[in-house]
């Protein structure tokens, strides 16, 4: 019966996220969701108390399986800058593979529909990278600058990277990619 259960709530997820990132918030009702979900829409209800509650749990869905990706073959272990160009590096492959999901992260990272205790959920999620930018600083690897601040200089360089290999001619090769996440690193280090 979980199992059940489990399958039509990821099929609600997964209906939302391929509706919101074509669709937006507002052009995407429920019953649209029910539908490319093929459940009812009082099947959602019973799940998601509002298309906001919906909403939320799906950006938690989506940072939890990109949290699961990025980390897969990492170990607190590996010397720092390995690590971070590891985890860069899922972090495009990820998105290179989950284009869609890129879509509504950019959409909804900032939107006022996401909670602060969602935020705070997804962000647990990423204590690994927290743990990790505070072992660079500790080893004075990386610049004196505040973690919110090099966390965002590197993923907003990430985002770019993956950008310019989905959107742009000619596409960017893996050697692209890698010295790409290798001029990050030029950028945070010391």
């Amino acid at each position: 019966m979980k199992e059940k259960i489990q399958d039509k709530k990821a099929a609600a997820l997964h209906a939302t996220l391929e509706l919101i990132s074509e669709q937006g918030f507002h052009g995407t009702p429920m019953s649209q969701i029910a539908q490319k979900a093929n459940i009812g829409v009082g099947t959602i209800y019973r799940y998601f108390s509002s298309k906001e509650d919906l909403i939320n749990a799906l950006y938690v869905d989506v940072k939890a399986r990109l949290a699961r990706y990025i980390f897969r073959n990492h170990s607190e272990t590996m010397p720092v800058r390995e690590s971070f160009l590891l985890l860069w590096r899922n972090i495009i492959d990820y998105f290179l593979q989950n284009p869609t999901e890129l879509l509504f992260m950019e959409q909804y990272s900032n939107s006022p529909l996401i909670t602060a205790a969602t935020r705070e959920e997804a962000l647990r999620t990423f204590a690994q990278a927290n743990h990790l930018f505070q072992r660079a600083r500790e080893e004075k690897l990386v610049k004196e600058l505040p973690l919110n601040m090099l966390c965002t200089l590197t993923y907003g360089g990430v985002l770019s990277l993956v950008k310019l290999s989905l959107f742009c001619e000619p596409k960017l090769t893996d050697a692209d990619l890698d010295a790409g996440v290798e001029a990050l690193w030029d950028a945070i280090k010391r």
